[in-house]
């Protein structure tokens, strides 16, 4: 019988501070205690990254005509200086074609640019023109523009020479290399 008394007694404590438990905290959530201002557990708060005279900036340019991602200092450092990351956002955004982000400690800019890069835009080729030797200029044979034509015809030129430039394989990074190759193909005229 001593059993059944102190289990009867626990059952009693238990639904006594189950409802003392239940009644303090339908109190404290009709009282608004529970919609009052919230602290911080620790005093912790987050704080905003503002970009100093110190801070990394990338600026990384992607062209889309030729999938090329050029990655350099960015110029206008003065205008980023003392702002947020939302606040460049505002300045750089997304109908601009730029995208912001924070990677670790470092801003990053990329911008989008609907163009060739341009180390392209420098390329340069041999191809015919009119039966002599011409110069283009563009990022590759379907979009370049005539530079010059000079005195070279293409008769003059040994077959394998006729040949390559025909197949577009004079091709050069810049005028710089080109007139080089001129230079060479300067003894057939």
């Amino acid at each position: 019988m001593n059993r059944q008394v102190l289990g009867a007694v626990m059952a009693a404590v238990l639904i006594t501070s189950f409802g003392i438990g239940y009644t303090f905290a339908y109190i404290y959530r009709n009282l608004g205690v529970a919609d009052s201002e919230q602290k911080p557990v620790m005093g912790v708060e987050e704080k905003k990254k503002v970009i100093n005279k110190d801070s990394p900036v990338i600026y990384e340019q992607e062209y889309q005509r030729c999938g090329h991602v050029i990655i350099s200092e960015f110029e206008d450092r003065d205008v980023l200086i003392g702002k947020s990351v939302e606040e460049i956002r505002k300045i750089y955004n997304s109908e601009n074609g730029y995208r912001v982000s924070m990677q670790e400690d470092t801003l990053v800019i990329r911008q989008i640019v609907d163009d060739w890069c341009p180390d392209d835009k420098k390329k340069c080729r041999l191809k015919e023109y009119n039966g002599r030797v011409a110069v283009y200029k563009g990022p590759d044979s379907k979009n370049d523009k005539l530079l010059r034509v000079t005195a070279i015809k293409m008769d003059m030129l040994p077959e394998k020479i006729r040949e390559a430039i025909r197949a577009g394989e004079y091709e050069f990074k810049d005028e710089q290399f080109l007139n080089d190759a001129l230079e060479n193909l300067d003894e057939y005229l």
